[in-house]
């Protein structure tokens, strides 16, 4: 997802606060459902009468939309809120201190709402299963050492100072590089957007440039990104060939390669805070991608309630058809587009089993509706 707004001064807050373990029993398994490419679970606070939704990102810090902090009554100090009880689907942890300047207002106006992020600062009290193919992700306070199966991925991590996710090494092709496991985005590896030219001329077999952008982060100006294959990509024994990579403008303090959904979704995830240990069980159809069937589109929300192309790919099919960055879309398969059913649209457009989408495009040339076929980015 869009990054948090990192400000220097949350590191020392968030240090220590976070004490006590869970109150009620070693392991608690906690259903959740994807919106996107996002992890999500309901949460009640404070043993509110209502659920709250909360995105579980790897990569990102504990934090609660403001709205839901004044509708609550929550404690507040600075730019934090204490959550005396986080009840997970009857898994209670108590003492949850989340960011409070995060701007959730577009999550908030879709269909399913989002009213927090479960982070690593929280989650490092836990050995986490992440199990894709259950959707469920698993607290456990078991301190039971786990054996590495046949086939699995071991790997010693480190945390990252600010948010204390979990860091391990890789390689991009031949250059050893330290990744943060970052289960809030979708790509399979982001790399630095300043380090392109770098990787250029020897790691690439091939890329390609957007028009606008398909991804940004909160205090960053990017004008495009780059989408690129890697001529290798290596996890310990794993090693994949033309690999799918994203070039990005990252925030200073999190500027370093990220691994994501795409990629973790294909094993079964164990994060042993504690002992800082990672363990990447592979499924037995597990695939890594080496190329994307597409529209080529990024779409977003903007603050007056339509939906507005942020982002194409060269040459694809959004691209060749003519739209363009700031294009509005007022229609798919002839219906309506709105804030609620936005998620529908852009699920559509990531599922490979619809191979085309009819759009309505509007602009100030006026209105066209065009039926758009999915199409290799490479």
């Amino acid at each position: 997802m869009n990054k948090f707004i990192l400000v220097a001064t949350l590191s020392p807050l968030l240090t220590g606060l976070v004490p006590g373990m869970a109150d009620q029993g070693t392991e608690g398994r906690i259903p959740f459902k994807k919106i996107g490419h996002l992890i999500v679970v309901k949460a009640k606070i404070d043993d509110s009468r209502n659920d709250y939704n909360f995105i579980v990102d790897t990569g990102g810090l504990a934090m609660i939309d403001k709205a839901v902090v004044r509708e609550l009554g929550l404690k507040e100090r600075g730019p934090m809120a204490k959550i005396t009880t986080l009840d997970l689907s009857g898994y209670r942890i108590e003492n949850v201190f989340c960011v409070t300047t995060f701007d959730f207002g577009p999550m908030r106006r879709m269909g399913t709402p989002v009213h927090g992020i479960i982070g690593s600062n929280l989650l490092e009290r836990y050995k986490v299963t992440f199990d894709f193919r259950s959707s469920a992700v698993v607290l456990s306070t078991d301190a039971t050492a786990l054996p590495t199966p046949d086939g699995g991925l071991f790997f010693k991590f480190r945390n990252h100072p600010v948010n204390n996710a979990p860091l391990i090494k890789f390689k991009v092709h031949q250059k050893t590089v330290e990744g943060m496991i970052d289960t809030g985005q979708p790509y399979s590896v982001v790399l630095p957007f300043k380090d392109y030219g770098q990787y250029e001329t020897s790691d690439l077999s091939a890329s390609i440039r957007s028009k606008g952008l398909m991804i940004k982060w909160p205090q960053t100006a990017p004008r495009h990104n780059y989408l690129a294959r890697l001529k290798s990509c290596e996890f310990g024994d794993l090693v994949i060939p033309e690999a799918l990579c994203l070039f990005g403008e990252l925030p200073p303090m999190l500027s370093m390669p990220l691994i994501g959904t795409n990629f973790l979704s294909q094993f079964k995830m164990i994060i042993d805070y504690p002992k800082d240990e990672l363990i990447l069980i592979p499924y037995p159809d597990a695939h890594f991608e080496n190329n994307r069937l597409s529209l080529g589109l990024n779409l977003n929300l903007s603050e007056k309630n339509e939906i507005w192309v942020e982002g194409i790919w060269e040459n694809s099919s959004a691209d060749k058809a003519g739209i363009h960055v700031g294009d509005r879309i007022v229609a798919f398969d002839s219906k309506k587009i709105t804030p609620e059913n936005l998620i529908e649209l852009m699920e559509m457009m990531d599922d490979d089993r619809i191979s085309s989408i009819t759009l309505t495009i509007r602009n100030q040339e006026g209105e066209r509706t065009l039926k758009l076929d999915k199409t290799r980015l490479f």
